[in-house]
């Protein structure tokens, strides 16, 4: 017969590590926060610093690896930021952009200027009765319907319909495209007198003074299917290199997570900007670059221990560590093996449970084939991604990708093999 009371600490456990970011400016979510990041390596205030570094705008690419904890790690930005006496708009762009298909800067555009918009009514920014006249959904309604035949029922809903329409309907996307084709400039040009009007809105409520700040947030979820991802992912190298000047907003200082991939190239994209910076988001260092434990391992174990009674799912503090050891400091990982240990501990709490968990956890990054095994052992050895060419190149990037490469910062970047395949890929 199962303990209720036990079922009940189980269940509880479980739910605190859903797969979902805190929102630092909810007080219940701060509960649940520890922070990692020690202060000479935070990128929170690398990306702080740059904004108040660098005048009136700015442009910050975070190469972004999913579950790795970013974007909690962002709210926390927005709210230091909002400290600091700016004003900050944060987007989530899984709510806005078809993460499975091709990315175009014609839309993409839109669609910023769309989601700022939307995010305008909130009453610390304009409030819902002081917002600007005509939302851009609005004004591109007006926009769309004198230069395509959109569908018939697209014209006849409200302009919010506008923002599903961009995100579930691919032939309504390429009549978009269509329409703004050879009328680029005009549209980047209309998306940015919208942008002052928006500015000169905030700063009457806010003051002459008032600095905006935008974090487009989850943009490294696009992911194309097996047969769609170099398509998905030549979209996105196609925006950000040939129209990277076009993205930026007047007087703002924009914030954009992308594709790990991005990082690859950073030199050469970070050129493309005014005041413009990329930087990998790291995963959390667990192990220096000579393998030795850090003190991060430490507060990883305060972390789960707001999370819940990790003590009765696991033979004790050793068997904890090992799980972080084996995470690489990606927190997604590491609460995936938590919750596999949840479920083992439903039979008992057995002594070798680490060792269990971490068998389940290795299969999602199985099977690796010889070639692969190959470029991941050539970085394993270097810590670095140079040297890098053609064939090879191309399993680095879909590795950042799927998390078998990880990226950390000492005061440098640098690259390591997951720890959960590091001994297959090293043969020991």
């Amino acid at each position: 017969m199962v303990d209720p009371a036990f079922r009940a600490t189980q269940k509880a456990f479980f739910q605190s590590l859903r797969d979902r970011p805190l929102d630092l400016l909810d007080a219940e979510d701060r509960k649940l926060y520890e922070p990692l990041h020690d202060d000479d390596h935070d990128p929170v205030k690398r990306l702080l610093d740059t904004v108040e570094f660098s005048g009136t705008e700015s442009v910050q690419l975070v190469a972004g690896f999913r579950g790795t904890g970013k974007t909690t790690e962002f709210s926390r930005l927005e709210k230091d930021l909002w400290e600091a006496g700016h004003i900050v708009i944060r987007v989530n762009l899984d709510e806005y952009v078809d993460m499975h298909s091709s990315v175009d800067i014609r839309d993409f555009l839109l669609i910023v200027a769309g989601a700022i918009s939307d995010k305008l009514t909130s009453d610390r920014l304009l409030g819902k009765d002081k917002g600007l006249e005509k939302s851009f959904w609005e004004r591109l309604q007006n926009i769309l319907s004198t230069n395509i035949q959109a569908k018939e029922a697209t014209v006849k809903t409200p302009a919010g319909d506008l923002k599903l329409a961009l995100q579930s309907d691919a032939d309504f996307r390429e009549r978009v495209r269509n329409a703004f084709s050879g009328r680029l400039e005009q549209l980047v040009n209309d998306v940015r007198t919208h942008h002052r009007k928006v500015l000169e809105a905030l700063r009457e409520r806010h003051g002459p003074n008032a600095r905006l700040v935008v974090i487009l947030d989850s943009l490294e979820h696009l992911r194309g299917s097996v047969e769609r991802a170099e398509m998905v992912r030549r979209s996105v190298e196609e925006m950000f290199f040939t129209h990277g000047q076009r993205i930026g907003l007047p007087d703002t200082h924009m914030i954009i997570s992308v594709p790990a991939f991005l990082a690859v190239k950073a030199d050469n994209l970070a050129a493309q900007f005014m005041n413009g910076k990329v930087e990998a988001w790291p995963a959390y260092r667990v192990v220096d670059r000579r393998g030795q434990r850090t003190e991060v391992v430490d507060r990883i174990v305060r972390l789960v221990k707001r999370r819940g009674r990790w003590d009765l799912m696991l033979p004790n503090q050793a068997a904890l560590e090992q799980l972080i050891m084996a995470s690489g400091g990606h927190l997604r990982d590491l609460f995936n093996m938590l919750i596999e240990a949840i479920h083992l501990a439903g039979r008992g709490v057995l002594p070798n449970a680490a060792d269990k968990v971490v068998s389940v956890a290795r299969r999602a990054y199985m099977p690796l084939y010889k070639d692969e095994i190959a470029v991941l052992r050539r970085v394993a050895m270097t810590q670095g991604l140079q040297d890098l060419e053609g064939k090879e190149r191309e399993y680095v990037l879909r590795f950042l990708d799927a998390g078998l490469l990880l990226c950390y910062l000492n005061d440098d970047f640098w690259y390591d093999v997951h720890p959960l395949v590091k001994n297959v890929v090293l043969g020991t």
